[in-house]
């Protein structure tokens, strides 16, 4: 009888029935078998996350990969995206400890596997612990490379279904009277949605990204007007009526600094709009370890309401709408007007 075997069995089906405790004893006792060492690492680190000690997952998961450079082809299904990645080594990464927000000192919350998401790409290391700082509730990534974006140009398809859900946010941003103008400005193209339907509805517009590809789509797909900057370096020749931020901030190493910019862009009766993802959010919540946020390589930032409003009102602006986004699961949306105009 193989023993290893019968107790390596025996734990995995106790780690899916969530019995952690029980699964981490027997894994233990399994580790010594070089056959089974980096499944265990890998199970035990997944296990010490989700008993609250990401420290010592993040360096189980490594030690995992050490033992297995191929782990993703004997852990994940052969269709996966990262099934042929093969570990080697850890990349030079940007590493921070303190609060992007208020400089707070953070305490590790979370260490996840990014190899496990659908479109990992292996410029990132594959492992993400998530510091989270107590003195504003706001959650970032621990290491990151310098530059995030270069990596990222993939060709995008607009969806024709997103064009109703931005006619209805410009919409409320209008007939609310939160913004009287029809200038609109987006930082982040993306397929070009909003761009698109704000076009159709007579605005008129311009965006901006650090992807090149979009910028070119944007312009020789669609004839929109746009150009590739860096919203934090760009110049704008006027004040717009709206500033549209949809799934950017969580990118962004300074979102004070890229907040303060759009108070300085925008007309004094105008309003950002502004939607990211909530850690903090009711599909967060009831997710758990499955939400796939906590698995995404390009993100720096997870906000919760609290500190997403603290920053508003660092940068000159005030909340007016909160909403739950219908685009992306755990997102929030947040309309926000000039603190001056109140």
């Amino acid at each position: 009888m193989d023993v290893s075997l019968n107790q390596f069995s025996n734990a995995e089906k106790l780690f899916f029935e969530g019995s952690y405790e029980q699964a981490a004893a027997l894994f233990f006792k399994v580790q010594g078998d070089k056959r089974f060492a980096p499944f265990c690492f890998n199970y035990l680190a997944k296990i010490s996350n989700a008993l609250g000690d990401p420290e010592t997952a993040y360096n189980l998961f490594y030690k995992a990969f050490e033992l297995m450079p191929d782990l993703c082809s004997r852990v994940l299904p052969d269709n996966h995206s990262s099934y042929k990645y093969v570990y080697s080594g850890k990349k030079e990464e940007t590493e921070r400890t303190t609060c992007f927000l208020c400089g707070g000192e953070a305490a590790p919350r979370w260490c996840y596997l990014l190899s496990e998401a659908v479109g990992y790409n292996s410029f990132f290391n594959p492992v993400r612990m998530w510091m989270h700082c107590a003195e504003c509730n706001h959650m970032f990534a621990r290491h990151f490379p310098e530059k995030l974006f270069i990596y990222n140009d993939s060709p995008r398809k607009a969806n024709p279904q997103f064009f109703p859900y931005y006619s209805e946010v410009l919409s409320k941003i209008m007939s609310n009277g939160y913004a009287n103008g029809m200038s609109l400005f987006e930082v982040g193209l993306g397929a070009c949605e909003c761009l698109l339907a704000a076009r159709e509805m007579g605005y008129d517009t311009f965006g901006i990204d650090v992807i090149e590809r979009h910028v070119e789509d944007a312009k020789s797909k669609y004839g929109l007007n746009a150009e590739t900057a860096d919203f934090n370096e760009y110049e704008s020749p006027k004040k717009w009526d709206i500033i549209i931020m949809g799934d950017v901030i969580e990118h962004v190493s300074d979102p004070v600094s890229a907040l303060k910019k759009a108070e300085t862009m925008l007309n004094d009766n105008g309003a950002l709009w502004v939607s990211t993802p909530n850690f903090e959010s009711a599909f967060s919540i009831t997710a758990g370890h499955d939400d796939a946020m906590k698995r995404q390589q390009y993100h720096l930032n997870y906000f919760s309401r609290d500190s997403f409003f603290m920053i508003l009102e660092q940068s000159g602006f005030i909340p007016v709408d909160y909403k739950i986004s219908a685009h992306y699961n755990g997102s929030m949306e947040i309309i926000a007007v000039k603190k001056s105009r109140l």
